[in-house]
Formats: structure tokens, sequence, C-alpha cells
């Protein structure tokens, strides 16, 4: 019998000592590789997208940073299915919010209405349109700039590639958003790359945007379109018609960044348009051309993933490039190019007011590069690490430090822009004008006079 009881109170004890559940709580969400990224206006809201394996409805709710969330504040997200396959294939889910502060830190969590993901934080743009938008803070800007991420080894490189993105975060936890010239994959079709990178990605990129490039390695080899990227990404559509996504431009604070699709040059993409190839052209020339030219932004980038200006010059599409978008770039006045695909750091002289800067963050080294083949127009090379570029721009200034994978410096070019001599030689000419007119004034009346007698 006291055995019995003894039993009885060890039970009685076991339960009670057991952790009692919090009400509301619920078990973690399984949403993952979550990708921030700008498809509307950048200061009034964000896009966020990603995958969940359990295929339930997807939900992003959000507040300003330190309030706390509530359905009140909740948006449903639309599922896209970017891969048919085994089982269930791959979806992705995305959501826009809307309607939000300029300048403002916003916490957010994804979930599928029951169940959530740890909160997370975005920072809204500064307002373009505004008359302030150009003075102190609101017109200085940093962001990320990185080159190809392709990989030699699949799994190593990705995880390799990860840590470096973490560390950069640490480093400049200033960025505003970052920037790619694609290459982010090997093989377009492989959809376990994409998540190889987004889960490598996340990281950083569910803190801050990344705004993308097409590579050619993003692109079909039979067509040069970038199907699962388009799919996958969630960008502006402000891009010519028909085109949007793979060109598309925004503004931030004192920057116009302007992205383009140089694998549209591919010999496969001319084959697949069927005739349609060379209207296209020219409506991408059109749009590239007002973007620029209607641009009022202190200094304009713009990013591809193909160099006008590289190592070699064996691609048809350098000349391309030079040929149809150059003289456009420069009667835009573009200041700074990004690209990548030759797999190293170079930096050009400034060639007809634009520096032209090939990145490259991944594994892969150049093998356009034999040690002493650099062409006159290359001013910094660095064919040894993987790197990454930091931006910073402000009224007078725009700078880029590039930097290796140990954060140490190894390439530094700046650009100034100082109004004073515009502004004094618009005022010496007023004061030339005045004096002008006031002799020529003077000298008519004199003349009259002499007449008259």
């Amino acid at each position: 019998m006291k055995i019995g009881y003894r039993v009885i109170l060890l039970i009685c004890i076991f339960f009670l000592m057991r952790p009692l559940p919090v009400l509301g709580q619920t078990a973690a969400y399984d949403g993952e590789q979550i990708l921030l990224s700008w498809s509307g206006e950048n200061a009034h809201s964000q896009t966020i997208t990603w995958h969940s394996a359990s295929l339930k409805e997807g939900y992003v709710q959000y507040s300003e940073s330190g309030e706390p969330m509530s359905s009140n504040h909740q948006i449903k997200a639309r599922r896209i299915c970017i891969a048919e396959g085994a089982g269930t294939g791959y979806f992705r889910y995305e959501a826009v919010i809307k309607g939000l502060s300029q300048k403002t830190m916003y916490d957010y969590r994804i979930g599928d209405g029951t169940q959530w993901s740890k909160i997370r934080t975005f920072t809204t743009a500064p307002d373009s349109k505004r008359s302030d938008a150009d003075s102190g803070a609101a017109g200085h800007v940093e962001f990320l700039y990185f080159g190809d991420v392709q990989y030699q080894d699949r799994y190593g490189d990705y995880k390799t590639w990860g840590k470096l993105a973490e560390d950069i975060r640490q480093r400049h936890p200033g960025m505003a958003f970052a920037l790619s010239c694609g290459d982010m994959v090997n093989s377009s079709k492989k959809i376990k790359e994409w998540e190889l990178f987004l889960q490598s990605a996340e990281p950083v990129f569910s803190y801050i945007p990344l705004m993308p490039a097409i590579g050619n390695h993003e692109t079909s080899i039979k067509t040069a379109k970038a199907a699962s990227y388009l799919r996958l990404m969630a960008l502006p559509e402000n891009g010519p018609r028909g085109l949007e996504e793979e060109f598309y431009s925004f503004d931030y604070a004192n920057c116009h960044v302007t992205v383009m699709n140089s694998c549209f040059f591919e010999e496969a993409r001319k084959n697949a348009e069927q005739g349609q190839w060379e209207e296209q052209l020219e409506q991408i020339n059109h749009w590239l051309e007002e973007d620029l030219t209607q641009s009022r932004a202190r200094w304009k980038v713009l990013v591809m993933h193909h160099p006008a200006y590289g190592l070699s010059d064996g691609d048809p599409i350098y000349d391309e490039i030079r040929r149809q978008w150059e003289p456009i770039f420069e009667a835009g006045k573009v200041d700074l190019v990004f690209c990548g695909h030759q797999h190293l750091y170079a930096r050009t002289k400034e060639i007809g007011g634009i520096t032209y800067i090939m990145g490259n963050s991944g594994k892969r080294r150049s093998t356009y590069f034999d040690g002493e083949n650099v062409p006159d127009h290359i001013e910094a090379i660095d064919a040894t690490n993987s790197n990454y570029q930091i931006v910073k721009a402000s009224e007078k200034e725009l700078s880029v430090t590039s930097y290796d994978e140990e954060g140490q410096i190894i390439d530094k070019w700046t650009k100034h822009k100082n109004d004073f001599p515009w502004l004094m030689a618009g005022a010496i000419g007023v004061f030339a004008m005045h004096v002008l007119g006031i002799g020529a004034f003077l000298g008519l009346k004199k003349k009259k006079a002499v007449s008259s007698c």
C-alpha cells in the first residue's frame, strides 16, 4: 500500500515539475530562404518572399520596430510555383507591404496564421520625392555590391559565401541594400542550387533588400531567357514593355540605380526572339535613354553582368555593350558601372566620364587573366581573392572601397562633385552680363548724346 502511494506521489511530482505550456505558444513556422527586395516604391513598401514546404496559406505580420504585432497589420501572401517536380515541387510565397513610412525600421514575421517565424527587421528608404531627401543624412547612402557567387564546389562554396555575407553585414552594419551582377547559381534549372544560394543569403538578405541583375548562368542555354530567376525574384516592373524585371531602375537617397540584362545580347536570345529582337533592342535603348536623362539624382550607378571593358575582349557581347549602350551611358552621365563575369576584381580608368568595376565574391577564379595581360584601360586588379565592394554616396562624393574576404582593403576609388565652380562660373557670368549691359547702355546713351548735338 505504501509503495502504491509512493508511486502516485512520484507521478504527481513528475507532472508538477513539467513546464506549463505558455498560452498562445505555437510551434515554429517552417518558412525559410527569406529574401527582401523592392517591387514597388522603396520608401513606402517592402517586398518579402520565402519558401515553405507545408504549402499552407502564407501571411506577413509587421509593426514599427518595438511595437506589438497583431492581425491588424497582417497581409496575405500569394503562392508561386517555381518548379514542378516529384512530390509537391518547389513553391515560394510573395507579399508586398504597402503604406509604410519613409526612413522607418519595421519588425516583421512570416507564418501561416497560427505558426510564426522569429521576428526580423527591415528599414524603408528615404522618400526621393521629398524636398529634404538631398539634405543631411537623407542624402547619404551606403550599400553593398558583390560579383559572381558561382561555385566550384557546390556545397562547400555556398557555405563559404554565406559566411562571407554574414561577415560583411557585421563589418558594415550601415548597408541599406545590396546589388548583384548575377551568376548566383551555376545552372538556372537546378532548384537545389537556388535553395543553397537562398539559404546562404537569408541571414543577410532577410534584413536588407537584394537587387540583382541577370547573369548568363541564370539563363537557359537554348533561349538565354531567365525563367526561374524571373519567377523567384520580385523586382520593379518599370522596365521596357515585355522585359520588365529583366531591366529596371530605382532611386535611393541621392543615387539612381539602373539594372540591365546584358544576356539580351547572347546569340541564343536573338534566335529565340524570332525576328522581334531588333524591335526589343530599340525599346530597351529608348527606355535606357529616358531612364538616365530623366533622373535628377546626384549619382547614377548601373549594374549588368558582362563587362564593357574587361581583361579579355573575345566575347561579342562586350562589343555590343560598347556599341549599343555605352553612348547612352555617357549621354546619360552615368558615374559608375558594376559588372562581373570574368571572375576577378578589376577597376578601369575613367572612360567617357565612367568608371567600370568588376567584382567576384565566389570561389571560381578567372581563366581570362594570365598574370601579365592587363589592358591599358585597367587601373587596379586582383585575381587572387574573393571580394566585395562597399559604396558610399554623399552630396559631394561617391566612393567604392573593395575588400577581400578577410575584410582587408584591396582598392579604393572616389569621385567628387562640387557645385562651387559651377556656381562661381554662373555668378561671374551674371556679373559680366550686368557690367556689359551697363556699359552697353552707357555707350548707347553717349552715342545718342553725341548725335543730338
